[in-house]
């Protein structure tokens, strides 16, 4: 007997999925033609939309992946082998950093652990709130190897400790300390 109903059933979803489209339609909501329609009203921003700044909010970071080095450190990148890839923090400043939407980069070479990340956003007025998120990330301000300087733990595959600087009014996460010199002024 599971046979005839199999049958119906099946001969039956056509006839369904027509008549769902069909409500479907109607529910659109579009005007009747005797209607005049009515602006859309616009959408709001999502949480991964940053609304234009007003006087009072940090201005955005210029910078791209494209120009947050240097051109020397760009070449050195070239010279090594690394190239752009998808960018993936782990350490918590860095985390922060993303979560905050700043600038996310990441340069590695195939087939090798070899990767440089750099991570990059406005302080504003909460350079104190990113100084203490520094230090309960385990970072030490060292001024070394550049001004504003911070050092963070190294890393337990490799040994690199990473550099945050905060200064100029960012911060700016580096994973390999040797480029903490080639991120490029605030231009």
């Amino acid at each position: 007997m599971a046979r005839p109903d199999l049958r119906r059933a099946a001969a039956a979803a056509p006839l369904l999925l027509v008549l769902a489209l069909g409500l479907a339609g109607c529910t659109v909501g579009a005007p009747v033609a005797s209607e005049p329609a009515e602006p859309s009203p616009a959408p709001a921003a999502s949480a991964s939309e940053t609304p234009d700044a007003s006087p009072s909010e940090t201005p955005a970071i210029a910078a791209t992946c494209d120009t947050v080095l240097t051109p020397e450190a760009y070449a050195k990148l070239a010279a090594d082998g690394l190239e752009p890839m998808p960018f993936t923090p782990f350490d918590p400043v860095e985390v922060r950093i993303a979560d905050a939407g700043g600038l996310t980069c990441s340069w590695g070479k195939p087939q090798t652990d070899l990767v440089l990340a750099v991570a990059q956003v406005p302080t504003g007025a909460d350079e104190a709130a990113w100084a203490a998120a520094l230090a309960d990330g385990g970072y030490t301000q060292t001024d070394d190897p550049v001004p504003g300087a911070y050092v963070g733990q190294p890393d337990a595959a490799n040994g690199i400790a990473p550099v945050a600087i905060l200064a100029d009014g960012r911060i700016t996460f580096v994973s390999v300390p040797a480029y903490a010199g080639s991120v490029s002024p605030v231009g």
